[in-house]
C-alpha cells in the first residue's frame, strides 16, 4: 500500500491544501477541518484505494483509513508543510454556523481537538494502573513496596498533570502561546499553591478570596483558562508597544489571566465537572442499565459518524472523580465485541470468497477494539447483520449496566485492554460476562436474520 499516494489522492479531492485548516487523526481516522467543506468531494475519497469510507461529520472532514491511518497521516503533513494549522489559515476560515446544528459541529470539533492530542498518555498511564492491580492481585508485588510507589506515581503522572497535557492541546486548538498556556496551567497545580489552599487560612489575592480548589487531574478549568487567553493574548499584542512586546505580552497574558482562572473560571469549571459527573451518576442510579444498554445498541451508528469523541468530557470527569467510568466504556465494550463477533460470523457462514476474505480481518480487528473496517466494510454493506450485532450489544450492555461495570482507564475496550477493567470486587468477572453475552448472542442474532451476499 502507498500511503504517499493515498494522501496526495486526499488531498487533492478535499480541496487542496490551502482548503485545511487543521488536520489530526484518532485510532482509525483522519480529522480534517476545511475552510469549506463544498470543496470536499466525499465521494471521490472513499473510492481511494486504501480508504475504508469517509464522512462529513462534526465539523470535521472525516476520513476511515483503519490500522495504517498514522502512516497516511504522517504522508499527509509531509505535503501540507508546517505551517497548515496557522493563525493565517485560521483567520480565513469561513463564517461560523450559528445553527443547532453548526453549533454542536462547533463543539465537537474543539471536544476533539483537545481530547484526542493527549489519549495515549492517558491510555497508557491507564493502563498501567492497571497492570499494578493485577500485580498486586497475583501476589508479585505489594502496594508498600518500593517498586509499586514508584510505578504508580509514573502511572499517575499524566492524570495529576493532566492540566499541563489538557493546556498544550488547548493552545494548539485555541491558537494561544504554548509555552504560556503550559505556564498557566502549572500555576494552577504549584505544589506550594495546592498546600496553601489546603490550609486553614482562606487565601486571598487582589482583594479577593481563592477558593480551596484542588486542581490535579481537572479539566474544565484549564480548558476555560485557555479559552479566555486565546482573546487577552490578543488584546496584549495590540496594546503592546514592539520593543517591549517579547516580554510584557506573555506579563499581560499571566497578570490578567491567572487571577481570574484561580478566583472564578477555575472554581467554576470544577463545578461544573462535578455536576457533569454527577449527572452522569445520577442517570445511571435511575435507569443505569436502561442508559447502557441504549448506548450499546446505537454506538455503531454513534461512531459511523464519528461522533463518539463528544463523549471525551464525560470520560476525563468521571476518571477524575470518583476515578472509574461506568456508562460509555462498558456501552463501547458491549458493540466493539459485538461487531467482531458479527464479522466473523459472516466469515464463517458466507460462500463468496472475496466476502470472507475482507470480513475475517475485520472481525479480529473488532474484538480487539477497533470496528471500522467491519462496520463499513461489513455491516453497512449486509446491513441485518449490523441490526444482529445491535441485539448482541443491547443484551451486553443491559448485564453490564446492571453490574454497574466501571472502566478504569480511557482506552479503547476489546480484547488486547482487558485489564482496564480490573478494580474491587467481581468487576473484571463482569467484563468477562458481559464480552461472553456480545460472543454468544450476536452469531445467534445475524445466523437467525441472516444476510444477502451480494
Amino acid at each position: 500500500m502507498n500511503f504517499k499516494d493515498i494522501s496526495q489522492s486526499i488531498l487533492e479531492h478535499v480541496g487542496g491544501k490551502d482548503n485545511i485548516v487543521n488536520v489530526l487523526h484518532c485510532s482509525t481516522r483522519l480529522r480534517i477541518e476545511l475552510k469549506d467543506y463544498l470543496k470536499a468531494d466525499i465521494d471521490s475519497v472513499k473510492s481511494i484505494t486504501g480508504v475504508i469510507s469517509a464522512v462529513n461529520s462534526g465539523g470535521q472532514f472525516q476520513v476511515i483509513i483503519g490500522n495504517n491511518v498514522t502512516q497516511v497521516f504522517n504522508e499527509l503533513l509531509k505535503l501540507l508543510g508546517d505551517d497548515y494549522s496557522s493563525d493565517a489559515h485560521s483567520e480565513t476560515q469561513a463564517k461560523s454556523d450559528l445553527s443547532a446544528k453548526g453549533i454542536f459541529n462547533k463543539f465537537a470539533s474543539v471536544v476533539t481537538g483537545i481530547f484526542q492530542p493527549i489519549i495515549p498518555a492517558i491510555a497508557a498511564s491507564g493502563m498501567m494502573k492497571a497492570l499494578l492491580l493485577l500485580a498486586v492481585s497475583a501476589g508479585l508485588t505489594t502496594k508498600t513496596s518500593q517498586s509499586y510507589l514508584v510505578m504508580s506515581f509514573i502511572a499517575d503522572a499524566a492524570f495529576y498533570f493532566l492540566p499541563l497535557l489538557l493546556a498544550y492541546s488547548c493552545a494548539l486548538k485555541f491558537k494561544t502561546n504554548l509555552y504560556v498556556s503550559v505556564a498557566l496551567a502549572g500555576a494552577l497545580v504549584h505544589p506550594k499553591l495546592v498546600a496553601l489552599l489546603a490550609g486553614s487560612t482562606p487565601v486571598e489575592l487582589i482583594g479577593f478570596t481563592i477558593p480551596p480548589v484542588q486542581y490535579g487531574s481537572s479539566v474544565l478549568p484549564i480548558i476555560l483558562t485557555i479559552w479566555l487567553m486565546s482573546y487577552i493574548e490578543k488584546f496584549a499584542e495590540k496594546v503592546t508597544p514592539g520593543p517591549v512586546k517579547i516580554f510584557m505580552k506573555p506579563l499581560l497574558v499571566l497578570a490578567i489571566v491567572a487571577p481570574i482562572a484561580l478566583i472564578v473560571l477555575g472554581p467554576l469549571g470544577n463545578y461544573l465537572g462535578q455536576g457533569l459527573s454527577s449527572g452522569v451518576f445520577w442517570v445511571q442510579s435511575k435507569v443505569g442499565w436502561l442508559a447502557v444498554a441504549l448506548l450499546s445498541i446505537f454506538m455503531p451508528l454513534i461512531v459511523m459518524f464519528g461522533m463518539h469523541k463528544v463523549f471525551y468530557p464525560i470520560i476525563f470527569a468521571a476518571m477524575a472523580t470518583p476515578g472509574y467510568e461506568t456508562l460509555i466504556h462498558s456501552a463501547m465494550l458491549s458493540s466493539n465485541i459485538a461487531q467482531g463477533a458479527g464479522a466473523l460470523t459472516v466469515w464463517f457462514i458466507a460462500k463468496d470468497a472475496s466476502l470472507k476474505q475482507v470480513a475475517l480481518p475485520a472481525g479480529i480487528s473488532a474484538l480487539f477494539g477497533i470496528t471500522e473496517p467491519a462496520l463499513y466494510g461489513i455491516h453497512l454493506k449486509l446491513k441485518r447483520t449490523l441490526l444482529g450485532c445491535m441485539i448482541g450489544a443491547g443484551c451486553a450492555g443491559t448485564f453490564a449496566g446492571f453490574v454497574t461495570l466501571k472502566a478504569y482507564a480511557p482506552v479503547g475496550p476489546g480484547l488486547a485492554s482487558l485489564p482496564m477493567w480490573i478494580g474491587e470486587g467481581n468487576n473484571f468477572y463482569y467484563a468477562l460476562i458481559t464480552l461472553g453475552i456480545s460472543l454468544v448472542v450476536t452469531p445467534i442474532a445475524v445466523k437467525l436474520l441472516g444476510f444477502d451476499e451480494e
